[in-house]
């Protein structure tokens, strides 16, 4: 039951619930001439291991194992090819993609890195609107990994019950549209206003009053100098081909608009 229990927690926390005062996130994106290029996203969730270690105390995790440290690399199209929960569209999307974790509690670290090939704008679109950071995708990552092909845990329940908006729900505030030489992103209204209605965002506005930070970095990498963009915050290297965000996540879901840019390359 304990280790259930300890499982689940574990699970809704780091897959689903991303939860806000708990990581720092940087996106780095490298676009090539053709139209290929990578999409990373680095998450830093060291304070994630002191809520578990509260919950679990010491001597429950080093029964679970999981004082000792982990660095391990998992292919993404290992884990996705039995999920039930993940449609063709996205298997195909994150199936060349790998998941780098870094967990060593004595040391407060706690890391992960999903790192997507992409080929195509389209792909790259798709990514950037949040598919590849899905919190169905990744609970089936991390079903394989804590539990195998019998899991300690009923991950279907675990999506029933953890409602905080994850990444992909964030990310799908905006209309996203890429092209060779263009990037958009645009708040979609409607899909904002959905999100603010949902009543577990009273607990993220609480956040934000609180003076809590998510720190998020988007850095993208052209292959050619940046001609436009329409954004103060876009920071350009001296070269104009590396082009870079930074701000507060909770408060892109105060002021989405204040973070919407449009680059022409």
């Amino acid at each position: 039951m304990v280790r259930m229990k300890f499982l689940r927690y574990t699970l809704v926390l780091v897959m689903l619930g991303f939860l806000a005062s708990c990581y720092e996130v940087n996106e780095e994106i490298v676009i090539n001439a053709d139209g290929s290029g990578t999409y990373l996203t680095k998450m830093d969730m060291g304070q994630l291991l002191e809520m578990m270690q509260s919950f679990a105390g010491e001597e429950e995790l080093t029964k679970e194992g999981l004082d000792k440290a982990i660095d391990t690399t998992i292919r993404m199209k290992d884990m996705l090819d039995g999920a039930k929960d993940v449609t063709p569209e996205q298997k195909a999307l994150m199936a060349n993609g790998t998941m780098k974790m870094q967990m060593n509690i004595k040391e407060k670290l706690f890391k992960m890195d999903l790192n997507f090939p992409y080929a195509g704008y389209d792909n790259l679109q798709r990514l950037m609107a949040g598919e590849g950071n899905s919190g169905a995708g990744l609970t089936s990552v991390f079903k394989e990994f804590f539990g195998g092909n019998k899991p300690a845990v009923d991950t279907t329940q675990i999506i029933d019950e953890a409602k905080e908006p994850d990444m992909q729900d964030i990310a799908s505030i905006y209309d996203v549209t890429v092209k060779n030489g263009f990037i958009s992103k645009k708040t979609n209204q409607a899909k904002y206003k959905a999100l603010l209605a949902r009543p577990e965002m009273e607990q993220v506005k609480k956040m934000s009053t609180s003076g809590m930070e998510i720190p998020y970095t988007t850095t993208i990498k052209l292959p050619r100098p940046v001609k436009k963009s329409d954004n103060d915050l876009l920071k350009l290297s001296d070269d104009r081909k590396t082009v870079t965000i930074k701000y507060n996540l909770l408060d892109l879901l105060e002021s989405p608009d204040k973070f919407a840019y449009t680059l022409e390359y």
